[in-house]
């Protein structure tokens, strides 16, 4: 079976794997500085999108979206490469191109920054729910769709 694969078709999956891998570092660090340098912010009363238009945390903020919409259309690049059923790894490649939108179209850009706001969360959660729901074929897809389902659930 692994005689099969190029070897392009292994260090596309590489590179997409570490990419998945720095992603979550690249969220939470963008997001953390951001809150630890916004005193004014609070959970109840601030969207994350606020960090976008700030002067402060504005450059931190929508870098740090674009660099991670980035990071994860690789990611689902080579989750396209690894599954069999392809769908959710299209729906989360839009996704990552709406938080990519996210940092491009900050809050003072309305409906743009509405649209693709709104787009990345939908997107999100459908295609891990499609991931979860569809894997399966093999014990790596099952452990991929237990993620999927428990990362929508978290997100609800």
């Amino acid at each position: 079976m692994w005689q099969s694969y190029s070897r392009g078709y292994f260090g596309i999956t590489r590179i997409a794997g570490v990419c998945g891998m720095f992603l979550p570092v690249v969220v939470f660090t963008s997001l953390g500085f951001s809150i630890a340098s916004s005193p004014w912010f609070t959970w109840t009363q601030h969207a994350l999108s606020d960090f976008g238009i700030q002067e402060n945390t504005a450059l931190l903020f929508n870098y740090g979206m674009i660099i991670s919409g980035l990071l994860a259309l690789v990611f689902s690049i080579g989750l396209m490469k690894i599954l069999v059923n392809k769908l959710g790894a299209y729906v989360l490649a839009l996704s990552s191109l709406a938080l990519v939108g996210i940092g491009i179209f900050p809050e003072t850009i309305f409906t743009l920054h509405f649209l693709t706001s709104a787009s990345f969360f939908i997107l999100l959660a459908v295609g891990l729910l499609i991931i979860g729901v569809t894997s399966g074929y093999n014990i790596f897809e099952r452990k991929i769709g237990l993620l999927a389902m428990a990362l929508v659930v978290i997100a609800l």
